[in-house]
């Protein structure tokens, strides 16, 4: 069978252990294509020796903001992450890690085809609006009660190919100068609710504007038209929301803009039963903000985040904080660490060869990073999957990393990323084998660096989950696992 000589190779701060092992079955016909394996004369060996990282030298970890975050793994990725389903409201605010504030972008579309006869006895404008939301709390104090503003958008939102999801999304360059629509919201939400809008001056043109257009313009066939015209809208927080107030999360499936109007009498009727019939006047025109007749209605959530007044402020302006004993990664547009390998973490791996002109190739690689606090509490405070990536602003996602896979078919992931659970550990183990792999051919200091973050894919929405992760200068730090293979120059292992 193939003789391969495989390492082990772990890291927790300054110290690197090492396992050099061999793999090798017993009582199997290996023979079966043996001469396409090279070394197959080699023998097989068991080796444990402990090597040095150099004095002070640790995997090191920082916290990163970034503007916005973009997917570049596929299109099935990007389009699916573009279009969240979920949308952001409101502001809160924590004395550690400062203040955030959502807001939600979308198109909305006819909820369902409308037919010729749909105008049919109509005889004035719409003159109510109700907006239907699915909201839970995501933080903060629901008893504060807070104004949102919805304003009609002057520009298309279109599927793109390189961001999901921005912090820092400029809306009010892309929406009207006055809101259409306002109204409050406090407390906890329960299930669906119906909250009636108050219709500004900019939303009774809207309004007419809607009843002057041509009824084909509503047809099941038109939508990309009906878009031209009818570009979605942005909830925002009004300027007076108090910063200490409440974040809510909106299922947008469950969201509609129902606009309301008064039909003739003589023309509409609907049978209460085989002999009743009772006159229906009032109808109304309902709006889908997504998952309407097969249509992924494009959303965006614009988050934003402001660490002023706290240890993280230097956050605000683009710069690196070093972490020392604790790092963290925050959900809906927060903190990532960054790990950065040190040169001593290669060099010791180099070392294990027997002459430069060997050639290392990894096998494996698995990261262990543990939280500090194994309760349920924190536990279900936490992400439940970590993503690790490279040059995270972009968030390639590395060769291991396909969850979506997982998520939809039997496949196998070897990433893995997911929190232990069990008293006592409390760990994210992720395969990172094509990363360091990646690394050990490079020196830079990018390729060489990894980002803890979110794994912000379709099955996974942006969440309000919180890390906090041991790092280097705390009892349990990073560690790194690595299976290698040694090949000799003329192929042989």
């Amino acid at each position: 069978m193939r003789n391969s000589l495989k390492g082990f190779l772990c890291s927790m701060a300054a110290v690197c252990l090492t396992i050099l092992a061999a793999v090798s079955c017993t009582h199997v016909d290996d023979t079966l294509g043996q001469d396409f394996i090279p070394g197959g004369n080699d023998k097989l060996s068991l080796h444990i020796d402990t090597l040095g990282l150099g004095e002070g030298e640790a995997i090191t970890a920082s916290q990163v903001f970034y503007d916005s975050i973009g997917l570049a793994g596929s299109t099935r990725h990007t389009r699916g992450a573009m279009n969240l389903h979920i949308a952001y409201m409101g502001r809160s605010s924590d004395p550690t890690f400062g203040k955030i504030t959502a807001a939600s972008i979308a198109t909305c579309l006819p909820s369902e085809p409308v037919r010729p006869y749909f105008y049919r006895g109509r005889h004035s404008t719409f003159d109510s609006v109700k907006l239907s939301l699915n909201m839970k709390l995501v933080s903060g104090d629901p008893s504060v009660r807070q104004r949102f503003n919805v304003y009609r958008l002057r520009d298309t939102l279109a599927y793109t190919t390189d961001t999901i999801y921005y912090q820092s999304f400029r809306y009010e360059d892309h929406i009207e100068s006055e809101p259409a629509f306002s109204f409050e919201y406090s407390g906890t939400p329960a299930d669906i609710e119906e909250i009636k809008l108050d219709v500004l001056p900019a939303g009774e043109a809207f309004l007419k504007e809607m009843m002057a257009a041509d009824t084909t313009l509503f047809y099941s066939d038109r939508y990309y038209e009906y878009l031209r015209q009818f570009k979605g809208f942005a909830i925002v927080p009004d300027t007076s929301t108090p910063e200490n107030a409440a974040l809510y999360v909106n299922y947008l499936p469950n969201t509609y803009l129902n606009l309301y109007y008064q039909r003739d009498r003589d023309d509409w009727e609907i049978e209460v039963d085989d002999e009743n019939k009772e006159r229906e006047i009032t109808a109304y025109m309902q709006l889908a903000f997504t998952d309407n007749d097969t249509r992924d209605n494009t959303s965006i959530a614009s988050i934003r985040r402001d660490y002023s007044g706290t240890p993280y402020a230097a956050l605000n302006e683009g710069q690196r904080i070093e972490a020392e004993g604790v790092a963290y990664v925050q959900g809906i547009g927060g903190m990532a660490t960054v790990l950065t390998f040190p040169d001593s973490f290669f060099e010791s791996l180099e070392a294990r060869k027997p002459s430069p002109d060997y050639t290392i190739y990894i096998n494996q690689a698995q990261l262990f990073v543990w939280v500090p606090e194994h309760t349920a509490t924190a536990y279900d405070r936490a992400f439940q999957m970590m993503g690790s990536y490279s040059n995270y602003g972009k968030m390639s996602i590395i060769a291991d990393y396909y969850i979506s896979d997982s998520e939809t078919t039997s496949v196998e992931v070897p990433y893995d990323g997911k929190l232990n659970r069990n008293p006592g550990k409390g760990y994210y183990r992720m395969d990172i084998s094509s990363f360091l792999q990646h690394a050990l051919l490079n020196d830079d200091d990018e390729s060489r660096s990894l980002t803890l973050g979110g794994t912000y894919t379709p099955y996974e929405p942006f969440s309000d989950y919180f890390t906090t992760l041991m790092v280097a200068g705390s009892e349990r730090p990073v560690q790194v696992r690595v299976v290698y293979t040694l090949i000799k120059p003329n192929g042989e292992q």
